[in-house]
């Protein structure tokens, strides 16, 4: 955002190819490999833990003014049909837009990106972008602490948006639709534009390949 889920194996390294590969280890609560896109400083899954980081430079962005950017490390899978899918995302940040998000992902020019994110030196928040190709900014919600729980549910061709301070109470952010002839991925990802580098730890995850019935709640 810019102004204008039996044990796995833990994968663990200090350095990424660009290319998407596939990871041995597996989160419990999502019956689909994982795939890791991007350089990472680290990436770490764990049974029902992700940890990324992302080094400096590194962002999902593309402006109307021509500016873009896909270089933000992203672990993601590919779910069929109907979903809910939900993560706890801790910060500690460091330099503005430092972030951690939950994505949908097509292409580069086609994702949408579920942010929280640090966006000035007093101010941490919850955004939203998508691109198609361009990217519109959403600012939903200043929070003044973290933990943050966010949610990402797909009911046929619409994407909804769910945020939570205690991972109980939830509140709609965004509905908007998809093309239904794209295939997407979802997942984790971690940025640092301006700091040295982030990391992005996310717990909590569920998944459930279902479609939800509470349309406010996501539920």
């Amino acid at each position: 955002m810019r102004k204008s889920l039996l044990l796995a194996p833990v994968i663990m390294a200090m350095a990424f190819p660009a290319a998407a590969e596939e990871l041995a280890a597996r989160l419990d609560v999502v019956p689909y490999a994982l795939t890791l896109a991007n350089t990472a400083v680290k990436a770490e899954v764990s049974k029902d833990r992700v940890v990324l980081t992302a080094p400096k430079g590194t962002d999902l962005y593309r402006s109307a003014k021509g500016k873009a950017a896909a270089n933000a490390p992203r672990i993601t899978f590919a779910p069929e049909g109907d979903f809910i899918f939900s993560a706890r995302v801790d910060a500690s940040f460091g330099a503005d837009y430092d972030g951690g998000a939950l994505v949908v992902y097509g292409d580069d020019g086609y994702w949408l990106k579920f942010l929280f994110e640090r966006i000035n030196a007093n101010e941490s928040a919850v955004t939203s972008s998508f691109a198609s190709p361009v990217t519109d900014n959403s600012y939903h919600v200043r929070v003044p602490a973290a933990p943050v729980w966010l949610k990402i549910a797909r009911v046929g061709n619409s994407i909804l948006l769910y945020m939570s301070q205690d991972g109980k109470d939830w509140q709609i952010l965004r509905d908007f639709s998809v093309d239904p002839a794209r295939k997407v991925e979802v997942g984790f990802a971690s940025q640092a534009p301006l700091g040295e580098s982030y990391t992005a730890t996310f717990t909590d995850i569920r998944f459930e390949a279902k479609k939800l019935t509470k349309y406010w709640t996501g539920e």
